[in-house]
């Protein structure tokens, strides 16, 4: 905390009962102060000269990191790859109502993974210029996945060179990450969830032109040959993780790769379920993911690994995911950075969001109770600030 005891007249106040801070797993600080759009300090009283946005009788935690979602998709509404591929202006306007959802409950920054025609990257322009009320966004342009792939809509990309030149127009068009499919999927009926959809050499090929433009590499893997082929070859996120055994969590033991949680798409009757309940080839992979997912999330946060959370489109259900890491054995406090500073770690913008310290972000999430104690409070945040804003 510095000492203030220059001209306040730029800056803004919340009070609380108490402010989350990740890095020490606990509450610090009673006051937050912004200036302009970051945070300028945290406290435990008001300077005399600072005008207070907000008294709230409650607690406060940094606005909460969706590390995985898509911004077009409504799983409850079924086959989300033809959903991928719907007419542009029919997404664009799906898209604008479902942040629009995410940001009302909580969620202030999100990582998206992939539309068709960089309608990510264009959603995210907007977000910027402030033409659409939306968590900030970071676009992964076009998803790499091989023909006939699980995620294929009108694009596929095939071969090393092909990957290379994926990856470049991408990361032109203004992509902040690649991603990829390693394994086949549940919500559609194209490849196994294990199964391997690129060789080796296309997998290299992803990590070290993503890592030659200085950005992180995102990759859809349940488990099996697919996972392990792509945790060997240092992607830094792997997605979903349903079908982990022992072997994958040992490959990553130690390692500074994430594993990114999402649960509600799985789980939640709103989720595949209700969606492609008449489709029998996905219900039967749902099925096993459903049989499997516990037990290999459990070891996962037995091991130690680092974990953060996304709704995969699952709009506004960040509280779910949270809910459900502490179900599988997560401490509240570990939830909570699955929500906030780990998941901005694994999307690595921790310099920008995930805590509330000097400098980053304004973002914040009022609570009417503790989440340490209560991690079910997130379902009905009190108020959402965004910018330094309260926006919700």
């Amino acid at each position: 905390m510095t000492d203030t005891n220059t001209e306040h007249s730029e800056l803004r106040a919340v009070r609380t009962n108490g402010i989350y801070n990740p890095k020490q797993r606990t509450y610090d600080a009673n006051v937050v102060l912004f200036e302009g759009d970051t945070v300028y300090e945290t406290r435990d009283d008001i300077p005399n000269d600072v005008p207070a946005v907000a008294h709230h009788d409650g607690y406060a935690i940094p606005g909460l990191v969706d590390a995985h979602s898509h911004a077009t998709i409504r799983p409850w509404e079924g086959d989300q790859i033809s959903q991928l591929g719907a007419d542009r202006t029919t997404a664009t306007v799906k898209a604008l109502n479902n942040l629009s959802t995410d940001l009302a409950a909580g969620t202030t920054t999100m990582r998206l993974m992939a539309e068709e025609g960089y309608l990510d990257v264009r959603l995210a322009e907007a977000e910027q210029a402030g033409e659409i009320e939306s968590p900030r966004l970071l676009p992964s342009g076009i998803h790499l996945t091989p023909t006939d792939g699980h995620g294929m809509v009108h694009t596929a990309t095939d071969g090393v060179e092909e990957v290379r030149r994926r990856i470049r127009e991408n990361m032109r068009e203004g992509a902040t990450h690649t991603k990829f499919f390693a394994t086949g999927g549940v919500s559609s009926d194209t490849g196994s969830p294990g199964q391997s959809q690129y060789s080796r050499e296309e997998v290299q090929m992803i990590v070290e032109e993503t890592h030659r433009h200085e950005k992180h590499v995102a990759t859809h893997a349940h488990g099996g040959a697919g996972a392990q082929l792509a945790i060997d070859e240092g992607v830094d996120t792997i997605e979903h993780a349903s079908l982990f055994t022992d072997e994958e969590i040992d490959m990553l033991d130690g390692s500074d790769q994430y594993v990114v949680g999402n649960f509600a798409i799985g789980s939640h009757p709103r989720g595949i379920e209700a969606g492609d309940g008449d489709n029998p080839a996905i219900m039967a992979k749902l099925r096993e993911s459903r049989e499997k997912s516990a037990e290999a999330w459990r070891k996962i946060l037995d091991a130690d690994l680092n974990v953060a959370i996304g709704t995969d489109s699952m709009h506004g259900f960040m509280h779910y995911e949270a809910e459900t890491l502490v179900e599988l054995g997560a401490t509240p406090e570990r939830a909570l950075n699955a929500a906030t500073l780990d998941a901005a770690r694994a999307i690595q913008r921790a310099d920008h969001v995930g805590s509330l310290e000097p400098g980053k972000q304004g973002d914040l999430v009022l609570l009417d109770d503790d989440p340490t104690g209560n991690i079910g409070t997130l379902e009905q945040p009190a108020g959402v600030f965004k910018d330094g804003v309260e926006v919700a």
